[in-house]
């Protein structure tokens, strides 16, 4: 698996043929370094060979398929660096004056989304289509978006100052008038950077639909995706579901628990810090060798212990009967719940993945095909039970170590042919739609 983006050929230069370019996206757990294979975006896969058929019969001649290159993990930082690369490979498409369109499975349409964002507006953009693919809705971790505020805030308030302090005082102070254009022009050029980052890290999602709206028309997108798809089905389950981790009772418990454990803790450290001022009368009466009522009544302080303690205890198990129990509860779900989804959704990113929609979150009105049959080409039981048979055949066969169960990377591409989530591009009839797609928005852009 690949731990980096992979820097993109596109081969654009003076002699590149004039056909259109095809951008494909692979999904989670789908990468391989090569551009040429069997995997359903590689070039010369049976998707990519009937996708040109199917456009060549319909007066698209010479189409490319340009594979891109990502991680394919389960991280929202990785999928983030894919769509940096997806920008500029569109980027440089434009740039070279290629058609282009772009096809993505799974998590890669998130990747595409966060590309296209970034690649900037062009009229040689064709149509977008993406398989199976859970849309991530996106928010500012508390971290992050503290230091947004308060970039935003440093924009606010340096650059007047240094404004100020340029036109009305430098004038006067003709010492050192160079040294201090440039630290105080440095630090006004910082604040305005701060501000600007700030804003765009509060409004990116307003930002993005902007773009989105100025470069890409809903009828450009084609979403392919089947109730049957139990990746979709998993992810949006997660995100829809409010467990209760942990309840009140169990909350009441653990803080009545803590309660003795704080004050046994309390009571020591007060004895810690004022144990001198307590103990220096009775070390001296023992020096002395004077015991007797004097003595008693200097360890009198030691009654000091079970108040400490009941004081301590009591108003912790008090504060739990009064919501403290159920607040407690309430921040150790959200907490466990939080991990849970980010883990599931990859979410380790600057971005909080807060739900999952099957259109893209900036592009709300793209088209939308959905299988509901259950006997397509490839999406049907039929297609499982294939699957499922060339698994076991090849666990029988004992196959060694280029397939079967001697392999983990066969042994996965096998087990997840057998979803589907992975059966999209099996299906002729999808092949099909997607090359009227692809062919209807060259038209219309033509």
């Amino acid at each position: 698996m690949q731990e980096a983006v992979k820097g993109q050929d596109t081969g654009l230069g003076a002699s590149a043929p004039a056909g259109p370019v095809i951008v494909t996206v692979h999904g989670t757990n789908d990468a391989h370094p090569d551009d040429d294979g069997e995997r359903w975006w590689q070039r010369g896969s049976n998707f990519t060979q009937h996708l040109i058929y199917r456009l060549w019969e319909r007066g698209i001649a010479g189409a490319e398929i340009l594979p891109l290159h990502w991680s394919g993990m389960n991280s929202d930082f990785d999928r983030l660096k894919g769509a940096a690369a997806l920008a500029q490979t569109l980027k440089e498409l434009h740039k070279a004056g290629r058609p282009h369109a772009v096809i993505a499975h799974s998590h890669g349409g998130n990747v595409t989304v966060e590309g296209l964002t970034q690649a900037g507006q062009s009229p040689l953009r064709g149509g977008i289509v993406s398989f199976g693919t859970p849309f991530f809705k996106r928010r500012l971790k508390t971290v992050p978006l503290l230091i947004a505020l308060f970039q935003v805030l440093l924009g606010i308030i340096i650059p007047p100052i240094m404004l100020w302090y340029l036109i009305e005082i430098l004038p006067s102070d003709s010492n050192k008038k160079i040294e201090s254009v440039v630290f105080f022009g440095g630090l006004f050029a910082l604040g305005i950077w701060s501000l600007v980052a700030g804003v765009k890290k509060l409004a990116r999602g307003r930002l993005a639909t902007w773009l989105f709206s100025k470069s890409l028309s809903p009828s450009q997108w084609l979403v392919v995706h089947s109730p049957r798809d139990e990746a979709m089905q998993l992810l949006e389950t997660a995100a829809a579901i409010s467990p209760q981790y942990v309840t009140t009772g169990g909350a009441m418990r653990s803080l009545t628990a803590f309660a003795s454990l704080a004050g046994v803790v309390v009571t020591a450290g007060f004895f810690a810090w004022t144990g001198s001022y307590f103990m220096a009368p009775v070390v001296e009466k023992l020096k002395q060798g004077t015991y007797g009522l004097a003595l008693g009544a200097d360890l009198t302080f030691l009654l000091l212990v079970p108040v400490i303690y009941g004081a301590v205890f009591f108003a912790i198990w008090a504060i739990a009967r009064v919501g403290g129990a159920w607040a407690y509860a309430k921040m150790l779900t959200n907490a466990i719940h939080g991990g849970v989804i980010g883990a599931a959704f990859g979410g380790d990113g600057l971005y909080r993945l807060v739900g999952v929609t099957r259109l893209p979150p900036y592009l709300i009105q793209a088209r939308e095909e959905r299988i509901d049959a259950t006997d397509l080409g490839g999406i049907d039981d039929a297609a499982l039970f294939v699957a499922a048979q060339s698994l076991y055949n090849s666990v029988v066969a004992n196959d060694g170590p280029e397939g079967g169960i001697a392999h983990p990377d066969v042994m996965w591409k096998r087990l997840s042919d057998a979803l589907y989530h992975n059966a999209y591009m099996r299906d002729d009839g999808v092949v099909t739609t997607v090359a009227d797609h692809l062919t209807a928005v060259w038209r219309r852009s033509a």
